[in-house]
């Protein structure tokens, strides 16, 4: 008997595009340590200024002093709202506040507003949250899953950014949803084609130990996708540069000794395996397997 993975409707690649900009907060003058704080946006000829962080994540940085930040942050909204209602550009070069700083402009491939705030938050902001506590089905929608940390999402999503520049077609197979062994619930893949799937993950140093863990799930996830649907399986592995000033010497050897580790176990399972320390050998990886 031969099974076959059972593949969710897939939504064709948004045609509509939006544009997003990061607005950061610098609370202590000449530091150069920037909180993001909300975005300005323009959809459908229309742009406003939004602000993201939480009231009380303000207080958590801030303490007392967080109810007057917040404040002062909600009235440098209004008024970036009201500069955006005579001038509906995103093109803002200064603020009524002192250190606020505005980050590139972005163009975003979405299907509606909450999408592009979604897609902006997951690219600019730790600090924002992309559903409301109690809306399950929003937290679910957004692919809450334990595995998933937002590093992993941003390297997906970049990857994916690359990959439809040179493919336009490919873009339906990222984020893709099967059922491997029971119809009811579904296992989100990173891509999803006729003849590859892969995961995104990446291994970070302040975290191994649970960015291991979780990367031999997804070894375990691919490689039973790969058996019961004869598809290629590929595992693609980010990493910091090991030339980076952020890393320590005994970091260093822990992701030089985890990534061989993941490629062997990767090997064991018949799961392909590309790891990456930057997104262009990341995608090119990804691209060569198809």
């Amino acid at each position: 008997m031969t099974t076959e993975i059972l593949l969710a409707k897939v939504p064709a690649l948004p045609a509509s595009t939006g544009a997003w900009r990061a607005v950061y907060w610098e609370p202590v003058m000449q530091t150069g340590e920037r909180i993001c704080v909300g975005f300005l946006t323009a959809w459908e000829q229309q742009s406003k200024a939004v602000l993201t962080i939480r009231p009380d994540l303000l207080a958590t940085l801030f303490g007392a002093a967080g109810s007057k930040a917040n404040g002062l942050l909600e009235r440098t909204f209004r008024l970036l709202n009201a500069r955006l209602t005579d001038t509906p550009t995103l093109q803002v070069t200064a603020a009524s506040m002192s250190g606020i700083y505005f980050g590139d402009v972005e163009t975003s491939h979405v299907n509606s507003y909450s999408d592009l705030l979604r897609v902006a938050k997951l690219m600019s902001s730790s600090l924002a949250t992309f559903a409301e506590p109690d809306d399950a089905d929003a937290a679910e929608s957004d692919d809450a899953r334990a595995d998933q940390s937002q590093p992993s999402r941003q390297f997906a999503t970049r990857i994916r950014d690359l990959v439809v520049a040179r493919n336009a077609s490919l873009g339906i197979c990222f984020n893709r949803e099967a059922s491997l062994m029971s119809a009811r619930r579904r296992t989100r893949f990173g891509f999803l084609s006729d003849s590859l799937v892969a995961h995104f993950g990446v291994l970070q140093p302040s975290k191994i130990s649970n960015t291991v863990r979780t990367t031999r799930g997804l070894i375990v996830e691919l490689s039973l996708a790969q058996r019961v649907s004869s598809r290629a399986s590929l595992l693609v592995l980010g990493f910091p540069p090991l030339e980076s000033p952020n890393l320590t010497d005994k970091e260093r050897g822990i992701v030089q000794d985890y990534t061989e580790e993941l490629s062997l176990e990767a090997k064991e399972f018949s799961v392909g395996f590309a790891s990456a320390d930057n997104d262009s050998a990341a995608s090119e990886a990804l691209l060569r397997a198809l």
